[in-house]
């Protein structure tokens, strides 16, 4: 479902309620173009993504209206400074427009920069876990019988699994859903995701997997190697568990940065902008100078502290964009590294760069 634009920079929306989602039931809300979801899985707690972005969490909780049978839930972000969510449930048959599912609630979420989703909720069984599934990144090799060829960075086809939710690439566009684990059976939710068009074969490619990749499958996990059998018969899809992403002890080149006006633009011709991670350290160069500071990281978040630079003077265009980057830099709170891509995010969600590994090819 596409989003919905309100005039008011906040508008409170009427939802029936009943005493059941007072209690906050497990419920997983989505809509499609563009794709999104929101997990209210867990007491107290609202996870949003879309299948380009990273995942933010929101700590919060649902009140009721009695008389006008609302139910409002309403969160903070758990990224500084991340601004609220706030979900606007009502119980009632709801279409998402892709099936012929009928849903038993429906839903609008505004986010903490003003934009406004319109979609279904779904009521979701607890996940069981698969031992090894979760918590890693599968890289297909086998499709329908043929092995694909040992694709790397943004080529390869790739799944994740997390609490209830997969997303990947598909082999032109990034998908995300839902599943749930029945004892040694895979069973998947619909998949939404973004709609690019790629050249061969990668279409194909992606055509077949998405195909494979639906309804109920069986699974094996055997160490490093992941088989999953469709239910009702037909050639197995067979994937191989990928080396967690690392951030230290890489040189990276920055193909984009974000310049403090809402968009991540591309460094100017005839400037490099690098950056490595190692031993505490953050070095690189901004364009016109060296820089260097001090860095944190615990998983996934990371922490870059004032960074130093050399006194070269370079043209005025070339010293701005070195202030726009090292600013954009400074405001990291999150780090992770999608199809061979380092993607560094800020505490609002947006995207401070993505810069791919010197010396590796990920086209």
């Amino acid at each position: 479902m596409k989003p919905t634009i309100w005039p008011l920079a906040l508008v409170v929306l009427v939802a029936s309620v009943t005493a059941s989602i007072a209690q906050e039931p497990s419920l997983i809300c989505f809509g499609n173009e563009p794709s999104w979801r929101l997990d209210l899985t867990e007491k107290g707690k609202a996870r949003f993504s879309t299948p380009d972005s990273m995942a933010v969490d929101y700590l919060g909780i649902a009140n009721t209206l009695v008389p006008r049978k609302e139910s409002i839930w309403r969160g903070q972000s758990t990224l500084p400074k991340g601004g609220e969510l706030v979900a606007f449930l009502r119980e009632g048959q709801c279409s998402d427009g892709m099936s012929d599912t009928v849903h038993p609630y429906s839903v609008n979420v505004s986010l903490p920069e003003g934009s406004h989703y319109a979609g279904c909720c779904r009521v979701s069984e607890a996940p069981v876990v698969s031992p090894g599934l979760e918590n890693a990144t599968w890289r297909a090799t086998v499709l329908q019988g043929q092995t694909l060829a040992a694709e790397k960075g943004r080529n390869a086809v790739t799944v994740n699994f997390e609490a209830g939710r997969v997303h990947g690439f598909s082999g032109c566009n990034q998908f995300t859903g839902s599943y749930i684990v029945e004892g040694e059976k895979l069973v998947l939710g619909m998949l939404g995701g973004t709609m690019m068009a790629c050249p061969e074969p990668a279409m194909a490619v992606e055509n077949l997997f998405l195909k494979s990749f639906s309804g109920t499958l069986h699974i094996i996990v055997a160490e490093n190697d992941l088989t999953l059998t469709p239910e009702k018969g037909g050639d197995a899809l067979r994937f191989e568990r990928q080396k967690p992403p690392r951030l230290e002890g890489v040189e990276w080149e920055v193909t984009g940065y974000n310049n403090g006006r809402q968009a991540v633009v591309s460094p100017k011709v005839g400037t490099r902008l690098t950056l490595m991670f190692q031993d505490g350290q953050v070095t690189g160069s901004s364009g016109c100078n060296s820089f260097q500071g001090s860095f944190t990281v615990a998983e996934k978040a990371l922490t870059i502290r004032p960074l130093a630079t050399t006194r070269r003077a370079c043209e005025n265009e070339v010293m701005v964009q070195e202030q726009q980057f090292l600013a954009a830099l400074q405001s990291a709170i999150t780090w992770d590294v999608i199809r061979g891509m380092l993607d560094i995010h800020r505490a609002d969600g947006e995207r401070v760069l993505t810069a791919s590994e010197v010396g590796k090819e990920t086209d």
